[in-house]
């Protein structure tokens, strides 16, 4: 109701790579947030890539397929805090109250690799002393895409 709208006439498009991610395990809100800024800094100081979400972090991790056939995706339920004992297959531990994530897009796969690299490498100098517990990624079975970042390798090239 008040100041200006602006929109772009038009935009240049290009075929690129969407779907890298980290999953940041951690013991509380305060920490998970401190590992989730210290990462997506270090990945947005790369060049041709890009963290989609406001500020870089997913608060609320998806998956790919849900029990409803009309849902493309549902919660994450093995990272959700909030289900842990009460889902048949969870990924966390009591210690584990805050899981972000972050999602990586880039023009190349060796530049979401890159970002991907950076952002393991920030979490681990925060470590669990920081409240960091763990680092995972989101696979879904394949069904995101064609490409797989490993993250035991992305270290294991550093």
């Amino acid at each position: 109701m008040d100041g200006e709208f602006v929109a772009q006439e038009t935009t240049a498009v290009t075929k690129a790579v969407g779907g890298g991610n980290l999953l940041l395990l951690a013991r509380d809100t305060d920490a998970a947030l401190a590992a989730a800024e210290a990462a997506v800094a270090a990945m947005q100081r790369l060049p041709n890539v890009i963290m989609p979400f406001p500020g870089g972090v997913v608060r609320s991790g998806s998956k790919v397929g849900s029990k409803y056939a009309g849902l493309m995706a549902s919660t994450n339920d093995a990272f959700c805090p909030g289900l842990y004992g009460l889902v048949a297959k969870s990924e966390l531990t009591e210690q584990t109250r805050c899981v972000m994530e972050i999602v990586i897009d880039g023009l190349t796969e060796a530049d979401v690799a890159a970002a991907m690299r950076a952002g393991l490498h920030a979490g681990i100098a925060l470590g669990a002393a920081a409240g960091l517990l763990r680092v995972s990624a989101g696979n879904y079975g394949g069904k995101l895409g064609p490409y797989h970042f490993h993250l035991h390798k992305l270290l294991e090239a550093a």
